[in-house]
């Protein structure tokens, strides 16, 4: 079975070298913990290296970190469904959440609870995921200011998660411009700004001037200790936070393209495939079913990844240094994608190293 290791120490050096990096300027940071399913222990070493709280966008996550007895402030990434409510109101402490009817049944189950729901109105500010467009807003704010168990706590938006939208200063202080035109002021009103993809704006001193106080959602940043835009390693950060390992089942040579009539592949893919000529070629006992629409990449980079299907990883191994033998283990790095993956499948073995 392939595993998974999960170090604790690089998690929380990532942590604290991005909570003081958005210090500077002013801004807090939100530990994001969907990357890991809400895993506690890394919870705790985002709290350790200094988040103002946790955030996750499944809420059986946050109450996988409240079982487990963390008592921070929580917030649901994720507008609850209407069947969540009640169990959201018990669970969290903030909400993303851009939809009346969604704020409204928020305000009916905190009103039964006797607790206060702190909703963060999303604003679509291109990237065309969840939000209320801004010429909405007002109406939005006027439908839900009044309703009891609700409290709207500022603005918020997201980019460069569906459509890719780079964040920009101008972004940012449009958004800051939203809230004061809509009244909000002093400390109890913040704008939740942005997530990793906003760290470079601040790593190249181009984050705007904001009275409000601001957070940035950081995940994938503190996790992989890389730059979401550019896929590059954040200096100063650490990339070994996780480590996975799979078994080479197979070796030999064998022609890189294929032969016969080729059509689609399992996964619907016309594949145009590199022609290494007849080589030296490795499979590991890992596939897609265990790293979902993830990529991996191979520890030794002058092995190559020629493509993966349910259970299969296919590696070029001509120019490895070292001979490549079937019961050898190789390790490799992933994306986010093949985090969630690898993270989230029952046949990855977890190993967490505190």
């Amino acid at each position: 079975m392939p595993y998974l290791e999960i170090h604790i120490q690089s998690i929380c050096h990532n942590t604290k070298a991005i909570v003081g990096l958005c210090h500077t300027v002013g801004v807090e940071v939100i530990g994001v913990t969907k990357g890991v399913c809400g895993l506690p222990s890394v919870a705790r070493a985002m709290l350790v290296g200094g988040v103002a709280g946790i955030a996750d966008s499944r809420l059986a996550n946050l109450a996988r970190l409240r079982r487990s007895g963390i008592g921070a402030s929580m917030m649901l990434l994720r507008a609850p469904t209407l069947g969540e409510m009640t169990e959201a109101v018990a669970i969290a402490d903030t909400f993303l959440c851009s939809s009346v009817e969604s704020i409204k049944a928020l305000s009916k189950s905190a009103s039964v609870q006797g607790r206060v729901a702190y909703v963060i109105p999303m604003v679509e500010m291109g990237d065309r995921r969840e939000g209320v467009m801004p010429g909405d807003l007002e109406g939005l704010l006027a439908a839900i200011c009044d309703l009891p168990g609700v409290r709207v706590h500022g603005l918020g938006t997201n980019m460069a998660c569906f459509a890719g939208v780079v964040p920009t200063p101008a972004a940012i202080a449009e958004l800051a411009g939203l809230a004061y035109g809509c009244g909000f002021s002093g400390s109890k009103a913040l704008l939740s700004a942005g997530n990793s993809s906003c760290l470079g704006l601040i790593i190249d001193d181009q984050w705007p001037g904001i009275a409000l106080p601001s957070h940035l959602r950081i995940g994938e940043s503190i996790l992989l200790g890389r730059d979401v835009l550019t896929k590059q390693s954040i200096t100063g950060l650490r990339q070994d936070g996780f480590r996975l390992f799979a078994e080479v089942i197979e070796v030999a040579r064998k022609p890189s393209l294929p032969q016969g009539v080729v059509g689609y592949n399992a996964f619907d893919e016309e594949l145009s495939l590199k022609d290494y000529g007849t080589h030296q070629r490795a499979i590991v006992a890992l596939g897609r079913q265990d790293l979902g629409a993830g990529h991996l990449y191979p520890r030794d980079q002058a092995i190559e990844v020629v493509g993966m299907t349910s259970d299969h990883t296919i590696l070029a191994v001509d120019k490895a240094s070292d001979v490549v033998k079937p019961g050898d283990t190789l390790e490799f790095r992933l994306d986010y994608g093949g985090l969630l993956g690898a993270i989230t499948s029952p046949y990855v073995e977890k190993i967490i190293y505190e």
